[in-house]
């Protein structure tokens, strides 16, 4: 049973919000049940209490806004899915840290929210799912592709590091960085620098010549390399991600 919960400080949005996840959601295969909260205080009380799996959020309300509502949720350690809804489309880019799954406009509701929920669904299936790689010392080894973290090369050799923080190493006869980059940006690993291949969801926050990755809660950010000439187009393919596709 997925239980959401959609938090808007506009009652009338929240009525609309929460019609359109249900009608999308019933396409699914999943269970559901969904909560609304125009007060996000008892949302996260209610959070606190038994863990929301999905959480729809607007970013800009009183009291205390989504960002706050966010890094509580962070704090508390939970895994629950972040996907912001907002009418200000310049704030993505300060969703890093909260790795959001989504952000979404209000103004492209319709557009966005159908892709968002069904790229969810697929995501729990994906979550399970597996890359087999051959390490160099030929052992295969069945990696799961949400918790690897990123890929480096050191002249032709090519590592890998878990969310666990292990590194191995591949076997250098079978891989390139372009090839895994090839079958693996589907999943959205993105090539920030030719020596470097990141899973999006563990970035926190790009810098001009760098990119910040945080691979555990409460953990400190691991800094690798940007290529000044890809950064533009990372965090295009970033934003992509985050809002299902969709032209910025």
């Amino acid at each position: 049973m997925i239980r959401i919960a959609v938090v808007d400080d506009e009652a009338a949005f929240l009525v609309v919000l929460k019609k359109k996840i249900d009608r999308l959601f019933e396409k699914q295969i999943y269970e559901f049940q969904s909560f609304t909260f125009t007060d996000a205080h008892l949302m996260l009380k209610y959070h606190c209490h038994d863990e929301f799996q999905l959480v729809f959020l607007d970013i800009d309300m009183p009291e205390i806004n989504g960002f706050d509502i966010a890094s509580e949720i962070r704090a508390n350690q939970s895994d629950a899915v972040i996907i912001f809804v907002s009418s200000h489309s310049n704030y993505v880019f300060e969703t890093f840290q909260y790795a959001p799954f989504r952000f979404i406009r209000k103004e492209k509701l319709d557009a966005e929210l159908p892709e968002a929920i069904k790229s969810y669904c697929a995501e729990l299936n994906k979550n399970r799912e597996y890359v087999k790689l051959e390490l160099d010392n030929k052992t295969i080894v069945s990696e799961k592709i949400s918790k690897i973290v990123y890929f480096f090369s050191i002249r032709h050799d090519i590592f890998f590091i878990t969310q666990s923080k292990e590194t191995k190493t591949l076997s250098s006869r079978i891989y390139t960085m372009e090839k895994i980059e090839e079958t693996l940006g589907m999943y959205g690993f993105l090539r920030i620098h030719k020596s470097y291949l990141v899973n999006y969801r563990f970035v926190y926050q790009f810098r001009e010549n760098s990119v910040l990755l945080t691979t555990e809660k409460n953990s400190e950010n691991e800094i690798l390399p940007v290529s000044h000439r890809r950064l533009s187009d990372m965090k295009k393919q970033y934003q992509s991600f985050v809002q299902g596709g969709d032209d910025v």
